[in-house]
């Protein structure tokens, strides 16, 4: 049986949404495509800065494409590689998105182009991080975060009373930023544990324990921390696979028995959600290893273009279609499923592995450039081609000073 996999009938049609043209990469060195995706950043990057309106107080950042709302995700990943002169840009998102939690302590998944902060979907577990990156950066003080340490410890406690199983693990509500993960996506709420939201609570939980020494409060947070990278090492890595996956907790509690269930159920699917433990660097050295080995196999996830958002060897999933509402991570390179493992394999000492797949990116994207003018959503998994949304900026600009970054073992996502 064909697969479907989109069912808006034309959908290629839609305005800003099929590719601006075909790609060819040409020859050129690494640094000469570093060069050209240097060029359009700062050419580019105010394209998607937004002054404030509505109830955002502060200049704030947005996708670019078809995409004129704020984001969690995005405007977190955009910021931490935006050049300084966006730096205002990149510290008001943040300051946006820890001022608009609900009274429970629900963070903002995001805010719309009217400027309305908006609950609907399972918000990134990534305030503190954001934080404590921009206080790194220079962008924010103790003045401005002091009096929202309330906040920020509100908003943690909704992930860990809402969103958390008995057992510690943290339970997707909705489908997640990896829109059609097929671990997640179709799934009934709340009874997937994703590997990557492991991951984003880790440094949560570590960038929690930083804030609250930096502003002399209780820190209960760095053994968090460590639970939840023990928990991730243990029991998200399936010894049989030697493989991370996110595991199925739809568990009866009423069952009429005396034995808990303690074993795992893994979502037996090659996402790229599955290789976050490298870039949280919550991976044991030996696991990092084995993420090492899939990320840089060509028959899983390194393609001529960066990393598929997909491995090719899982046939009953792997594709490259255009989709929209959902985007398409099954098989598609983006921007960030290539940056967050170029900087994973740096950060476990596989520089030159680092490079290999930074060096494919960035020939891919000034390619784009020079023949389209944009960057685009997503790259195919096979060849390289721009498949979706020409104009999309967003975590595309941390490819910005990523040959430097590899070189001097710098990785603007830590703090």
């Amino acid at each position: 049986m064909a697969k479907v996999f989109y069912n808006f009938p034309n959908y290629n049609t839609y305005p800003g949404v099929a590719p601006a043209g075909k790609i060819t990469i040409t020859e050129r060195t690494p640094e000469e495509a570093q060069e050209v995706v240097n060029k359009f950043t700062r050419e580019n990057w105010r394209k998607i800065a937004r002054e404030p309106h509505g109830e955002l107080q502060y200049p704030y950042l947005v996708p670019g494409a078809t995409y004129n709302d704020l984001w969690d995700w995005d405007s977190f990943f955009t910021a931490c590689s935006l050049p300084e002169e966006g730096l205002e840009y990149a510290c008001g998102s943040c300051k946006n998105l820890i001022d608009a939690p609900l009274k429970d302590g629900r963070p903002a998944k995001k805010a719309t182009v009217e400027g309305n902060y908006n609950y609907f979907l399972h918000p990134y577990p990534l305030r503190a991080q954001f934080a404590a990156i921009m206080l790194k950066r220079g962008a924010l003080d103790s003045l401005w975060l002091a009096p929202r340490w309330e906040i920020l410890e509100r908003s943690l406690r909704w992930y860990e009373e809402k969103s958390c199983d008995r057992e510690g693990f943290f339970l997707w509500q909705t489908y997640p930023g990896i829109d059609n993960d097929p671990s997640v996506y179709g799934r009934q709420p709340g009874t997937i544990a994703g590997t990557d939201l492991a991951c984003f609570m880790y440094r949560e939980y570590r960038a929690m324990s930083l804030l609250a020494q930096y502003l002399g409060a209780e820190d209960p947070y760095a053994q968090k921390a460590e639970n939840q990278k023990l928990l991730i090492q243990t029991r998200y890595f399936d010894e049989k696979d030697q493989c991370f996956y996110a595991l199925d907790r739809n568990i009866n509690q009423q069952i009429h028995g005396r034995q808990y269930v303690t074993w795992n159920t893994c979502m037996r699917f090659d996402s790229s959600s599955n290789l976050y433990p490298l870039w949280a660097g919550a991976a044991a050295p030996e696991q990092a290893k084995i993420l090492r080995d899939k990320i840089m196999d060509e028959e899983q996830f390194l393609s001529p273009a960066g990393i598929r958002s997909h491995s090719r060897a899982d046939k009953q999933i792997y594709n490259n279609e255009m989709m929209g509402g959902p985007s398409n991570w099954q098989g598609p390179v983006w921007g960030l499923s290539t940056v967050l493992n170029v900087y994973g394999l740096l950060s476990y000492g596989f520089k030159e592995d680092a490079k290999n797949v930074a060096a494919r990116l960035l020939k891919t994207f000034a390619a784009d450039i020079e023949q389209n003018g944009c960057l685009h959503e997503c790259y195919n998994g096979d060849t390289g081609q721009p498949v979706i949304k020409p104009g999309f900026l967003s975590w595309n600009l941390m490819a910005f000073d990523l040959l430097k970054n590899i070189s001097e073992n710098f990785v603007p996502t830590d703090f």
